[in-house]
């Protein structure tokens, strides 16, 4: 018996090879579905700054912001997904939600980090549809996702009263759509401010990811006249009451805010009222153990920053804007994915619509712009200390500097000069002005200089497509490594059988 074993699988040795194989791929692909839930790896999406012009014309002259047509220029050209010129179109948030969509549906949750509504209209009037628009959208794209809406600044009615204005603004837009927490709904509704608890896995309820959203408008200094003074001074006490909360049931804080801390070095101001600002970071230099890291959106561009103050350190990592008006950025969307066991960041991709190309095709064909882990030479851990070492290595190498200057001016029709470059460095840590200044003091009178670079609106020629494109040449080539070790194992055994019939035919 044994020996007719012993020659049926020589005969069959290829077909049972075979189907091994593909029972094993089964059995790895329905396990890999089952494990989906409790995966330690968890994905979200993160939006900002789509600033809707609904006064949008697609065939709009740029010189008009596209909002009229131009009389004395007959060739209309079509611009549906907007201009580097114009706030955006609803169809390119629109474009957008629908390519995060296609990328991945099945995110943990989606953060907006502000600003929906045009620069050049504020008021309630066209704020609250645009707002309105955001939140089905939002549902429409992702309908059984936690969604987290922060406020910008160009999210706040100024005008409307200041004791309902949170309370009218949640009723008007739709927000309940979003927003559905009861506690987080109370806070919100009192000063746009909230906070949300959320369990990353199933089977352990003592893994708790707390988001903590700040109302920044009422801590910018230009429209600080529009707030009552107690409004601010409530906010940063619920913030310490609530961080304080965290840091006794121990859950991981992720921060949400429109505005970055810091100094705009490029406009040399600050974006907080400085008394404010003191006092925020006050709170999390005492809590900084509990803090992920903080997101922020604002400034259109794509650049990280640290808060440091002795051991205590806070990564920020700034988004690059949905809204391609200024030349600061293409429009952009960021997936992230995380340790759902250990709560901290692991790796993002950052996704981008070439806007010029947009234009001529008439397509709108996002791109995998860039993978952080592999764009930084850094492994897939992004917590505040490797931040603040990525830092150092910017300050230090070209090749990082040159990295990081791309990626905050790639749509910038400029050149980066040297003092831009020093500005930029000294930035990156420093958030008190006398410093930031007294650093680029410093660095100038050093004589250190630095290469001027070319930022362009082209992608093409920026270096971030030949990333993209080494990221698919590397799966290609891991693929094809795959395939060609499996056909030769298959051609090995096929050889193998041949030989042995040959050899029992001649005896």
């Amino acid at each position: 018996m044994f020996l007719s074993f012993s020659v049926w699988f020589k005969r069959y040795s290829l077909l049972v090879w075979v189907i091994f194989i593909c029972l094993l791929t089964l059995y790895v692909k329905s396990k890999l579905n089952s494990n989906d839930e409790n995966s330690v790896e968890g994905f979200f999406w993160v939006f900002s700054d789509a600033h809707v012009d609904i006064h949008y014309r697609n065939d709009g002259d740029p010189v008009t912001h596209c909002r009229n047509v131009s009389l004395t220029n007959k060739t209309r050209i079509i611009r549906k997904f907007g201009h580097f010129d114009c706030d955006a179109p609803r169809e390119l948030l629109t474009s957008a939600f629908a390519t995060a969509k296609n990328i991945d549906s099945k995110v943990d949750f989606v953060i907006w980090l502000g600003d929906s509504t045009s620069h050049r209209s504020s008021g309630g009037d066209t704020l609250i549809p645009v707002f309105e628009n955001l939140s089905q959208q939002l549902r429409k794209f992702f309908p059984k996702t936690l969604i987290l809406p922060v406020l910008g600044n160009h999210d706040i009615v100024l005008t409307a009263n200041r004791s309902t204005r949170f309370r009218d603004f949640y009723n008007q837009t739709q927000m309940n759509l979003l927003l559905t927490d009861t506690d987080a709904r109370r806070t919100f509704l009192k000063g746009g401010y909230y906070s949300i608890r959320f369990q990353t896995l199933r089977n352990n309820k003592q893994v708790m990811l707390r988001f903590v959203v700040l109302n920044t408008g009422m801590f910018q200094p230009y429209i600080l006249d529009f707030f009552n003074t107690k409004d601010a001074i409530e906010q940063i006490e619920w913030f310490n009451r609530t961080m304080s909360e965290a840091f006794e049931l121990h859950d991981r804080v992720l921060l949400l805010s429109h505005l970055p801390f810091g100094i705009n070095e490029d406009l040399l101001y600050k974006f907080y009222n400085l008394r404010y600002e003191e006092q925020l970071l006050t709170i999390i230099k005492r809590y900084s153990s509990i803090i992920i890291m903080c997101l922020s959106g604002h400034r259109h561009y794509d650049i990280l920053r640290v808060y440091s103050s002795g051991n205590i350190t806070m990564g920020i990592l700034n988004h690059a804007a949905i809204s391609p008006v200024g030349y600061l950025t293409q429009p952009s969307i960021r997936k992230y994915s995380y340790d759902k066991q250990r709560l901290i960041l692991t790796d993002y991709e950052q996704y981008s619509l070439n806007v010029l190309e947009a234009e001529r095709t008439q397509n709108d064909h996002w791109s995998l712009t860039y993978r952080f882990s592999s764009w930084y030479y850094q492994r897939k851990e992004i917590t505040s200390e490797s931040l603040f070492h990525l830092v150092q290595l910017i300050r230090r190498e070209s090749f990082y500097l040159k990295r990081f200057l791309l990626n905050k001016h790639h749509s910038g029709k400029r050149l980066i000069k040297n003092h831009d470059i020093i500005h930029s460095l000294c930035a990156l840590t420093l958030f008190n002005f006398d410093q930031f200044i007294l650093c680029s003091r410093i660095l100038k009178n050093r004589n250190y200089s630095y290469d001027n670079l070319i930022g362009n609106h082209s992608i093409d020629i920026n270096a971030h497509e030949n990333e993209q494109w080494r990221e698919y040449r590397m799966v290609y080539l891991r693929v094809l490594l795959g395939v060609f070790i499996f056909v030769l194992n298959v051609l090995i055994i096929c050889y193998r059988i041949s030989v042995k019939c040959a050899s029992r035919g001649k005896e």
